[in-house]
């Protein structure tokens, strides 16, 4: 019988290390789908169809990426967007930065799920994108 228990809370404990391993989603697979598109429209045109960047204009995935944001947060990548870009061109809907926002957090690992993104979601991106894919 001891040995079931012992079985059981090492079982119990690996479980609970895997779902703390675990990034949290903080946007749907809906939300990363619509900022493909959003991206392809406003923001591959500087920042490459595929997110590395262009000479000046830094990448949106990737190890360069992660340095940059991986001390800020979800709240700020959207924040920062929603101010500065498209560089030089009018503001884009209010949801268009928050599903771009996604898409850029999805390409960079994180795992979408059941909770949508919001201009207020302020998790850190350190905790959001998977370890393997940070430096």
């Amino acid at each position: 019988m001891r040995i079931a228990t012992l079985i059981c809370l090492v079982l119990f404990g690996a479980a609970v290390i895997a779902e703390e391993a675990s990034p949290p989603p903080v946007f749907t697979k809906e939300q990363a789908d619509a900022g493909l598109a959003a991206y392809a429209k406003n923001c591959a045109s500087c920042h490459m169809p595929d997110l590395t960047g262009n000479g000046e204009i830094p990448p949106l995935a990737g190890a360069s990426f992660i340095e940059t944001w991986e001390h800020k947060t979800t709240k700020d990548l959207r924040d920062y967007m929603s101010a500065a870009m498209p560089y030089g061109q009018p503001s884009l809907e209010a949801d268009t930065y928050t599903v771009i926002a996604a898409y850029v957090l999805s390409s960079n690992g994180a795992v979408a799920g059941m909770e949508k993104l919001t201009p207020s979601t302020n998790v850190s991106i350190r905790d959001v994108v998977p370890q393997r894919v940070q430096h």
